[in-house]
């Protein structure tokens, strides 16, 4: 920032301009040396502008103001992430763990991230999954997976959860580490990791079996139990106690215990106390009707085992029944506390029977899409004994994609397998009495038709040629249907009904840079409940999801959460949701037609609704700076000015629109004309053409523009040079007016108003002239990369790099100017450095701390004609 020139007409009001001057320069100092040294990294696409500015002292003592030319840096993109948190979980073989992450995107411009994962240490899960999780509470949002992120703007944020399903073949003692990896689709190089460390147990650890001789057969006879016990742990476990209190339907056989250690050696049942080498064990002792066993030591992988015998009393009813139900229990010491008492598996002794079963189908009339349709099967043991029976999935015509589940009686708890053969069953069901087999189909989404048909079989578990087979039935599925509207919902919303509609239902007006809202409707017209997950794109149909470049949607829920899945939606109800349609600031006017889609992830239904946004005409055409300089008289001076169209549409071209450009000198004898840097090199050269309008920007070069006017966001350097005449008397100002004047009306939009610089020259007897050139510095070592000038810098600007500026001051008069200083500061979103201090050729110099912002001035003293000082220091983009 620099103050505007005023024209004076007399040495007082010279001398009052010069003070004024400096009393600017103070002030400017001060703001900058208070300005915050911690602000965020720039955008891409922010532009660091700096102009330098020196005082000095004439021939006649008169304090004079100059300034330099503009250069300018452009921001570039940089890719940058933070992942957290490293996660820790301690699982039982076969469960299953979940570890949330909140991935940051602390880059400067919109990326996304793709996700991936691997595994080392032990054991490998059989599968790894993500999921969003929106609302953070480490609970995926749906069941569909992702695989990246999405688009996610600077500086915000996107949670998702890892799950983890553990083998059921992992070890106690096993752990794995999960490694997530988040990679930057801008810069795919760039990337964050957590990991995830997952145990599955620690210290001693003692696993107990128990076992049957034989597992059915006649009442009366004489079976043999076995417990078996290891330590899987990595230490020994002390006072390792087993305890087996004998069934109501067996008789506990004298005289019959052995352990694996003594061998066919006896073990006495009468004495709780006395240690038969290294075992205590009793029966009916410490406890009634209890087999009672302490073992004192067992070491890290030793095996061993306790057997004893029982007699099946005689009178039992056949099957398998409480009475001959036997389960085991134990205690130890892992080495820092006791565990237990832990229940060992059940061991059931089944009476033989004869074996009956039948089982009754069940028809249902109707089920909607993706939902799930259950099954109430009648299961009645004909038999004459208590049995279980296994049952099995046969032939089915239902809908490929259709999964069976298998319930217990009470509809909600899963069919497990009881009895060790891998086949979900029913558990005990007494003779004569019934079960109900639940099975419940969840439907894949978009399927339609009917009927279809589903066979099921219930086999005994004593006799396994004994079973029945029934057939259900699903008579039709129901399609279901959600409603995507605008603004309301019931008759007359916008949007009623199938979509996309052939025209925009709903049209929002905005300007480029800004936000606007749509508000969306999702009624579910089904009759259960469903979620619908919400997407955007321009592509009608969403065979691709896309939006126009720097385009972002966002959607919230009522209370402002964002969310991509709209919860459940009760059957017959509905939700809101907005839609956040961000435009990149210069984005050109004229509507863009924007889809939006909701469509359930379960039943498959979908709706679209055709939207449109109607991007409103900005005209904006800047001129800048305004300059001021010294002149001898006879001579000419050269000022830069930068035209810049801020709007969205094309301005200047001579057909859309007109920009005429004027000059007009205030002082008798002064003349001036307006050149365009063709080459874009920052200097006014024999090719840069003299113009009069902005239709002329033809044929650039050099990154200059090769098309007539200015497309949005485009910009362009024009000179003035203004002559003096040879008779004027040192003291004399002139004011050279740049005027950039549009014309045209462009979307009913009437030109703007017209923009204006202003050159100020003043005669001297001495004259300082001042050139701003700069060059970057990428890795911020105090040394420029490449020559320095005064052109544009547009690639490797990004935030934490560099910039090194020189200013050259330079005596251009016939005679002394003295007291020279030149001034200039850190520029907006930088950071002084100090890698190499600011330096002078001539004089002294200050300049603000290491990583602070304030004012760098060097005091030059007097210059002769001809003589230059050369000024340089650095700056940091803020990281």
């Amino acid at each position: 920032m620099n103050p505007r020139p005023i024209s004076l007409a007399n040495a007082s009001d010279i001398r009052r301009q010069g003070q004024l001057a400096l009393l600017f320069l103070l002030l400017l100092a001060a703001l900058c040396w208070h300005a915050p040294a911690w602000a965020a990294a720039p955008a891409a696409g922010t532009q660091i502008g700096n102009q330098a500015s020196a005082t000095y002292s004439d021939s006649s003592l008169t304090t004079r103001t100059v300034t330099s030319n503009t250069v300018t840096t452009v921001v570039q993109q940089v890719a940058s992430l933070t992942l957290a948190a490293n996660g820790a979980r301690t699982v039982t073989p076969g469960g299953q763990v979940a570890y949330p992450h909140t991935l940051t995107n602390t880059g400067n411009g919109t990326d996304s991230y793709a996700l991936t994962s691997s595994v080392a240490g032990s054991f490998t899960f059989s599968s790894v999954t993500f999921y969003a999780d929106a609302n953070g509470d480490g609970v995926a949002d749906s069941t569909t997976p992702i695989t990246s992120t999405g688009s996610i703007a600077a500086g915000s944020t996107f949670r998702f959860v890892a799950v983890g399903n553990v083998p059921g073949t992992a070890s106690t003692g096993n752990s794995n580490t999960l490694s997530i990896t988040a990679a930057s689709a801008f810069t795919p190089a760039v990337t964050a990791s957590n990991t995830d460390t997952t145990t599955v147990t620690s210290n001693a650890v003692i696993n107990v079996t128990k076992a049957i001789d034989v597992s059915s057969g006649a009442a009366g006879g004489t079976r043999t139990f076995t417990l078996t016990y290891t330590n899987t742990g990595n230490s020994a476990a002390s006072s390792v106690t087993l305890a087996d209190v004998i069934p109501s339907g067996m008789t506990y056989v004298a005289g019959s215990a052995r352990w694996s250690t003594t061998g066919s050696t006896v073990l006495t049942d009468a004495s709780n106390s006395d240690d038969q080498s290294g075992i205590i064990y009793d029966f009916g002792v410490t406890t009634a009707n209890r087999v009672t066993a302490v073992v004192a030591t067992v070491g890290a992988g030793v095996t061993g085992s306790l057997s004893f015998q029982v007699t099946i009393n005689s009178g039992l009813a056949p099957g398998a029944n409480t009475a001959t139900a036997n389960t085991a229990s134990y205690t130890y010491n892992d080495g820092a506390a006791s565990v237990g008492p832990v229940n060992t598996n059940t061991v059931q002794f089944t009476v033989n029977q004869n074996a009956g079963v039948t089982l009754a189908g069940a028809t249902v009339a109707s089920a909607p899409q993706g939902g799930t349709v259950s099954f109430s099967n009648t299961l009645t043991n004909t038999g004459n004994g208590t049995d279980s029976f296994d049952i099995t999935i046969g032939t089915t015509t239902f809908p490929t994609g259709t999964t069976f589940m298998l319930y217990q009686r009470d509809g909600v708890t899963p069919m497990v397998d009881s009895n060790g053969n891998a086949t979900p069953d029913t558990g005990p069901v007494a003779a004569g009495t019934t079960y109900a087999v639940v099975v419940k189909a969840t439907l894949p989404a978009g399927a339609t038709g009917g009927p279809y048909t589903m066979q099921k079989s219930a086999t005994s578990n004593y006799n396994r040629s004994s079973s029945a087979t029934a057939t259900d039935t699903l008579t039709a599925i129901t399609v279901n249907t959600v409603d995507m509207t605008a603004n309301s919902t019931g008759a007359g919303a916008p949007g009623l009904g199938a979509g996309p509609e052939v025209a925009a239902v709903v049209t929002n007006l905005t300007d480029p840079g800004s936000t606007t809202r749509f508000t969306l409707y999702m009624s579910n017209a089904s009759s259960v409940s469903d979620t619908f997950d919400l997407q955007a794109s321009t592509d009608a149909t969403f065979a691709t999801r896309t939006l126009p470049a720097g385009w972002s949607v966002v959607f919230r829920d009522a209370n402002g959460a964002i969310i991509s899945n709209t919860g459940v939606i009760a059957a017959g109800g509905s939700t809101q949701v907005f839609a956040d349609v961000t435009l990149p600031a210069g984005y050109p006017a004229g509507a863009v037609d924007l889809y939006f889609r909701s469509v359930s992830p379960t039943s498959g239904a979908s709706d679209r609704l055709h939207a449109a946004v109607s991007v409103n005409t900005i005209r904006a055409v800047i001129l800048t700076p305004n300059n001021s300089g010294q002149i001898y008289a006879g001579g000419s001076l050269v000022y830069s000015h930068t035209i810049t169209n801020n709007g969205n549409t094309l301005e200047g071209d001579g057909i859309a629109s007109t920009v005429a450009l004027t000059l007009a000198d205030s002082s008798t004898g002064f003349s001036s004309v307006v050149y365009w840097d063709s080459n874009n090199n920052g200097v006014l050269d024999t090719t840069d053409p003299v113009i009069t309008s902005l239709a002329a920007l033809t044929g650039g070069s050099n990154g200059a523009s090769t098309a007539a006017g200015l497309s949005p966001a485009e910009r362009a350097t024009l000179f003035v040079k203004v002559f003096s005449p040879g008779s004027a008397a040192p003291g004399t100002t002139d004011t050279a007016t740049l005027t950039a004047t549009v014309s045209g009306v462009i979307g009913g939009v009437a030109a703007p108003a017209a923009t204006v610089a202003t050159d100020g020259t003043t005669v001297v007897a001495g004259q300082v002239g001042l050139v701003k050139t700069q060059a970057l510095d990428a890795a911020c070592d105090g040394t420029a990369d490449t020559a320095y000038s005064s052109t544009n810098i547009s690639s490797g600007a990004i935030p934490g790099a560099c910039i090194r500026y020189q200013i050259t001051a330079t005596n251009v008069g016939a005679a002394n100017v003295t007291s020279v200083v030149v001034s200039d500061a850190t520029p907006a979103n930088t950071l002084y450095t100090a890698t190499v201090p600011a330096a002078t050729t001539a004089g002294s110099i200050t300049a603000p701390a290491d990583a602070a912002t304030g004012t760098v001035q060097a005091s030059l003293g007097t210059l002769v004609p001809g003589q230059s000082a050369v000024i340089s220091f650095g700056v940091r983009i803020n990281p």
